[in-house]
């Protein structure tokens, strides 16, 4: 297990046609990790996953990608069973209609294992989030060192997406909660921002990295603002405590 670097997980339900800029995408940057000296472990992780969606995914293009098949039918729960079976230090998440620059892979493993050397506990996430499709919006993501950090943002959205890089550990130690959008509860890497930050986990960004979100007209977060709704109470989160998530000692 530590001779791998990193494991790259994609997650795929209903994706066909969509999924080849992805896997493109995600095939030049572990060429690029591989290039700087970084051994790098692909993963295809088909849940539920539609006859067409699988069958796309079968191709011998991809045949350099183990692929598992789960039947879970949601995101956090598939995170949950695949990390056990990852073999890299750090986790990269990718969903299958999503994208990321060329060097995020590499710069995501040099930014942890800077904070490994420094003995820090971190999860690194690109410097910039760039919407595409059905919106056309680019955010700039700070790290939680940053002067313009602020924990009463979370009050109101997550500064971090879940196309994070982190160690295995955090997801070992912190994993998922499961959605609940009829009861109106969701936005589980909302959460997983808010716990591993309160666990200690410092949130840095590898400079000069993208990833490229999709928006759809239909999506796990247009399906949870549509149906208004919350995160989880979390103890972190009162109004007395909120000021100290991501204070702590070095």
């Amino acid at each position: 297990m530590a001779d791998i670097d990193l494991t790259v997980v994609v997650t795929a339900h209903s994706e066909t046609i969509v999924a080849g800029p992805t896997m493109q995408a995600a095939e030049a940057s572990v060429r690029y990790a591989e290039a700087e000296g970084f051994t790098v472990e692909r993963l295809i992780v088909l849940d539920s996953a539609t006859e067409e969606c699988t069958a796309f995914f079968m191709q011998p293009a991809f045949d350099d990608w183990t692929r598992v098949e789960l039947e879970q039918q949601d995101l956090g729960r598939v995170r949950n069973e695949i990390v056990p079976r990852t073999s890299g230090r750090y986790i990269a998440f990718l969903d299958a209609d999503d994208l990321f620059s060329e060097n995020w892979l590499a710069e995501g493993i040099r930014c942890l294992d800077a904070a490994t050397a420094r003995g820090e506990r971190a999860i690194a996430h690109p410097e910039l989030n760039w919407l595409f499709d059905d919106g056309n919006s680019v955010y700039v993501k700070p790290a939680q060192s940053d002067p313009l950090f602020t924990p009463y943002f979370f009050y109101l959205i997550n500064y971090y997406d879940s196309l994070c890089m982190t160690p295995r550990q955090a997801h070992l130690d912190i994993p998922y909660v499961h959605r609940d959008i009829p009861n109106g509860l969701s936005f589980q890497d909302w959460q997983f921002s808010i716990e591993t930050m309160a666990a200690g986990w410092e949130h840095i960004i590898a400079k000069d990295t993208i990833i490229f979100k999709r928006r759809r007209d239909f999506s796990l977060v247009t399906e949870s603002r549509d149906r208004k709704a919350i995160l989880r109470q979390l103890e972190p989160m009162a109004i007395d405590r909120a000021a100290q998530l991501g204070v702590f000692e070095k």
